[in-house]
């Protein structure tokens, strides 16, 4: 009897270590399902991989923050009225990226637009080559996928993914480090 005990408890043990390596993997596999979603063009798994309201207003954050740096830097009237016309712009160029075609580009490290007819161009092909990408855990709850120039260390974007329940990942964000910039 104790044998049988000793090897339930093995396997118990197993199946525990097991789950939790899935569990840790999910991430990976989530940013790989959005690739492939991305890619083909499939609404409805882009849906339930997408978080596209926050995805939203994190890529309209990131064009605010890039427009009051830039205004920051040319002050005056003009640099004002630039600024604000340029945060009036952000909401429809937003929404025009922020489609299965621009995801699919930006799980590649490449900007959206870059692609014509669900093809990739020369110059968007000869960007991805220049970019090696970094995954990783920022803390239990988020996934950053990091894509760092070939050329240096420094980052061009990083996607970030929120835990939604324990192996479901979505799409909520995007950093553009470009966009926080500051000049001393």
């Amino acid at each position: 009897m104790a044998k049988k005990r000793g090897g339930l408890g093995s396997l118990l043990i197993l199946a525990a270590l097991f789950a939790a390596v899935w569990v840790y993997y999910t991430p990976y596999l989530a940013l790989n399902d959005l690739q492939k979603a991305a890619r083909a063009g499939d609404t409805m798994a882009l849906n339930e991989l997408v978080d596209f309201p926050a995805l939203r207003e994190s890529v309209k954050q990131n064009v605010r923050s890039a427009v009051s740096h830039e205004v920051g830097r040319h002050a005056g009237p003009l640099g004002q009225l630039g600024g604000l016309l340029a945060g009036a712009l952000a909401t429809p160029l937003v929404d025009n990226f922020v489609t299965p075609e621009g995801i699919a580009a930006l799980t590649q490290g490449q900007r959206p637009g870059s692609r014509h007819d669900g093809a990739i161009d020369s110059v968007a092909r000869e960007q991805g080559k220049k970019v090696k990408i970094k995954r990783g855990y920022e803390s239990a709850d988020v996934f950053v996928v990091h894509f760092i120039a070939r050329d240096g260390d420094q980052e061009k974007m990083a996607l970030v993914m929120h835990r939604a329940g324990l192996t479901h990942w979505r799409l909520t964000g995007i950093r553009i480090p470009a966009a926080t910039a500051r000049e001393d």
